[in-house]
């Protein structure tokens, strides 16, 4: 019994390779100088090691997206400003229009933009309206 674990059916042992290579179909690169039995020189071919990359692409601009989303957390914190609501659903709709791959966060700005202009929008309605309602009630000595 031997005290090596299994290596399947077509394990070969590196010493019993033809190319002394330990993986089966590999092919050492070619050294400089051979291969080219007409004189003509080699040139070295790019290797590529593991799976392709899919960082390497173009970036598309997405700064009106962020600027949207930022503008719409903002707003929720300093909605009473009211100014923020209004940052985020101009950049938002800019960025629909004009950046496609940053949909999704200035579909956020635009609504945290909307639902906190509509909230803190009708925040600053009851507001006025109970500033002129105080206004408007005249002297009351609080006798009948």
């Amino acid at each position: 019994m031997s005290n090596q674990p299994s290596q399947g059916p077509d394990y070969q042992r590196p010493e019993n390779q033809y190319n002394g290579s330990p993986w089966p179909g590999y092919q050492p690169p070619a050294q400089p100088g051979q291969g080219a039995a007409s004189g003509q020189p080699q040139y070295a071919q790019p290797q590529y090691v593991g799976q392709p990359s899919y960082y390497g692409g173009t970036v598309e601009p997405r700064q009106l997206s962020i600027a949207s989303m930022v503008c719409g957390i903002a707003s929720v914190i300093m909605g009473w400003l009211l100014l923020p609501q209004f940052a985020a659903i101009i950049t938002g709709h800019l960025a629909l229009r004009r950046e496609p791959s940053g949909k999704g966060m200035s579909i956020t700005g635009l609504v945290l933009g909307y639902l906190c202009l509509l909230g803190y929008g009708a925040l600053w309605v009851l507001f006025v309206i109970g500033l002129a309602v105080a206004g408007t009630g005249g002297s009351n000595t609080g006798t009948f």
